[in-house]
């Protein structure tokens, strides 16, 4: 059974599914970063786009690895429907519902895992430990995602207001490599890349994450009264620099293979 979180994500990015391309901006620029890593060939002409969104990169990762039969994995039905309205959808790039921790899928059958800006909805030891299980011997994982770090600001600009969440925590480059060996993944090539972006107002900012379904916050309750939000505005008014109003986030990219013939401990 779908558990309350991952129901209300999957919500979230429902309602972001018309608007998304049109404004992740920087996860479509970490994505196209990804896919420039693709390797050459598969052990076993399998891959999986988990997370995939809305597919905005279906097209370039059926170019570099034409002979794959690819599945779309994503959380939300909506965002998938809006993949096959924007034609990214073919018979060797297929849509499946599913939660990345538990994919209705065979054990070593997947030549490689590619996941762009989704996986930090999961619990790291769970969704690594089944993408080493779908994993073919020999097998690739590209992941993307943002740890700790990301969105300070935002973070910091509400600790003087209130003590609510206002922004989920995420987990850190130290948990995903926990979760990395545990799963079985011994070796990989780990890089951390801080990108800023800027923006004219913290209105833009709130626009943005909820157009790109990433404005569901774990644990918060009710509406966010006028007056904390004007304080909470005017505290990150005093980060504002030449550029306008920074927004950090911390993305990890992890290179790595299934190697070995069981499961670390």
């Amino acid at each position: 059974m779908e558990s309350p979180l991952k129901t209300a994500v999957s919500q979230h990015f429902s309602r972001a599914a018309r608007s998304y391309d049109a404004h992740a901006e920087l996860q479509l620029a970490v994505g196209r970063s990804l896919v420039q890593r693709l390797p050459s060939q598969l052990v076993t002409p399998a891959a999986l786009d988990l997370g995939c969104a809305t597919a905005p990169f279906a097209r370039a990762q059926q170019q570099a690895l034409p002979e794959v039969l690819w599945q779309a994995v994503d959380l939300s039905s909506e965002m998938l429907n809006e993949a096959a309205e924007r034609g990214r959808l073919n018979d060797h790039y297929q849509p499946l519902c599913a939660d990345a921790e538990s994919l209705p899928l065979e054990a070593s059958s997947q030549g490689l895992v590619f996941s762009c800006f989704a996986l930090q909805w999961c619990h790291p030891v769970r969704v690594m430990a089944e993408v080493w299980r779908v994993l073919a011997q020999g097998g690739r994982l590209l992941l993307a995602v943002p740890l700790a770090g990301s969105l300070q600001e935002l973070t910091q600009s509400w600790q003087g207001v209130n003590h609510r969440p206002h922004v989920n925590p995420l987990p850190s480059l130290k948990d995903w490599q926990d979760a990395a060996l545990q799963a079985g993944f011994a070796d990989g090539q780990w890089q951390q890349q801080v990108m800023v972006e800027y923006y004219d107002s913290v209105k833009q900012i709130a626009r943005r994450l909820k157009a790109t379904g990433a404005d569901h916050v774990n644990g918060a309750s009710g509406l966010t009264g006028k007056n904390a939000w004007q304080a909470m505005v005017a505290e990150y008014e005093t980060r504002r620099t030449s550029q306008g109003l920074p927004l950090t986030w911390n993305v990890l990219f992890l290179e790595s293979e299934k190697l070995g013939g069981s499961r670390g401990v």
